[in-house]
């Protein structure tokens, strides 16, 4: 079966780069959209509260996504370094355990998220006049935890066989339904925030179908048996402690994000917050094409280094480097010149644009550097390095962003705050450019 596969080690890197990212950055783009159109059609059609209540909520579905990304990341990467090995065994084991054990740990999240609905949703800073729709899209979202983890974990298994354009419309599909779902439910019907719920969990099924009939279905590289999905202990922590830097990142940005709006409630209000949701929205769109391309260069990485082609690797970072450097500045330089049409995409609410459009340059004046350290992050998990990747993943949220982010308002109110950011994001490049600047000979790669 391995045939299917063998591409990664011999096609040109250029091409097979472009081939792996552009699927990558379009399935990114459409994953964004999920929260992207909630927000717009939210924003737009029932009001700056009900956009506050989704951007409250926001956090807790990264931190959702965060264990369906863990055991995709860290089951993609042992199944591309043991496909690169030929170990088909190991690979259909690693994506088998990587799938029971998203699906075990999503029924366990649903159970607890509604035990503590509301000591979670005060926890998330809902004042009260927000909470009311913060409940009904909490709770809708809620019950979707286990199709949206599974679509997570599943697609990057997929993605790591070389399979990028089944990923890509996994992602597609369910996001096109989403949209059209959102209109209906939201304009047509006036369902208002639960509508805009239940669209998404809607279309996350959709999407949970279709990757499903690739993974069991004849054209996969992965032939899984009923043995392939019984949890083994030694995968089991292989696989945890290669994802575990993506998840504390995640963990440690969801953490970053209810700390913020928290903050933002004391210094800003209930509008501060809503600019806040915006920002994050912008960033998605910004960020999504750079890790599309993370993404796309990770099973070449995986692949390569377990079949021993290191100048093939050197030369996939080089051009990734390259790649997520050159989307990080146009995004930069977009949105430093167009903050008020990013803004206006979201909300129309005059006081949140005319606010909005400091603290959206506030915040990205540093985004320039962020594919770099993206980029690095994602090779350290390609390598199975966990200890290097956990670092670079958590350094900027725990060791820079946090302290900064309490500290600085004491002394700069609400500009504090703003201007927290990007100091996180310039020592986090710091850092990261460090660790592979001095690993680069260890690793013997020519970077």
């Amino acid at each position: 079966m391995a045939y299917k596969s063998e591409f990664l080690g011999t096609e040109d890197v250029k091409k097979l780069l472009i081939k792996l990212s552009i699927p990558a950055i379009i399935g990114m783009l459409i994953m964004a959209l999920y929260n992207i159109v909630d927000g717009f059609f939210i924003g737009r059609w029932v009001g700056t509260y009900a956009f506050t209540g989704i951007s409250l909520i926001f956090p807790f579905q990264m931190m959702i996504m965060a264990f369906g990304i863990t055991f995709g990341i860290g089951g993609a990467s042992l199944l591309s370094r043991k496909l690169g090995e030929g170990n088909l065994e190991y690979a259909r084991k690693a994506g088998g355990n990587a799938i029971s054990s998203v699906l075990i740990l999503s029924i366990l999240i649903t159970i607890i998220g509604i035990i503590f609905m509301v000591p979670i949703l005060n926890l998330l800073g809902t004042s009260a006049d927000v909470f009311p729709y913060a409940k009904d899209y909490y709770e809708i979202i809620l019950y979707g935890t286990v199709f949206s983890s599974y679509l997570i974990a599943a697609n990057n298994l997929v993605r790591a066989e070389g399979m990028a354009k089944v990923a890509m419309f996994a992602m597609v599909v369910p996001a096109i339904i989403n949209m059209i779902l959102d209109a209906v439910f939201i304009i047509v019907f006036n369902m208002g925030i639960k509508g805009a719920a239940i669209a998404t969990v809607l279309s996350q099924v959709i999407g949970v179908i279709y990757i499903i009939k690739h993974q069991f279905g004849k054209n996969t590289s992965i032939k899984y048996a009923f043995d392939d999905f019984i949890i083994n202990l030694k995968i089991f922590k292989e696989t945890i402690f290669i994802g575990a830097s993506e998840f504390a990142k995640i963990i440690m940005s969801s953490v970053l994000v209810i700390l913020g709006n928290n903050l933002l409630g004391i210094y800003g209000g209930d509008i501060a917050i809503a600019i806040y949701g915006v920002i994050m929205r912008i960033a998605m769109i910004a960020l999504m094409p750079v890790l599309g391309i993370v993404q796309g260069f990770q099973p070449i990485v995986g692949y390569n280094y377990g079949n021993g082609k290191l100048q093939r690797v050197s030369e996939s970072i080089k051009l990734a480097l390259l790649g997520t450097t050159g989307l990080s500045l146009l995004g930069f330089i977009l949105i430093m010149v167009f903050p008020e049409k990013f803004i206006q995409i979201f909300i129309t609410d005059p006081e949140v644009i005319t606010q909005g459009v400091f603290a959206t340059r506030a915040f990205f004046i540093f985004s320039f550097l962020i594919g770099a350290q993206m980029t690095i992050g994602g090779l350290y998990q390609s390598l199975g390095k966990a200890k290097p990747a956990f670092i670079i993943s958590c350094a900027r949220q725990t060791l820079f962003l946090m302290p900064t982010l309490i500290i600085l308002p004491i002394f700069f109110g609400l500009n504090g705050i703003w201007f927290s950011f990007p100091i996180g994001d310039l020592l986090g490049f710091t850092l990261a450019s460090g660790i592979i600047f001095k690993d680069r000979k260890s690793l013997n790669l020519s970077i």
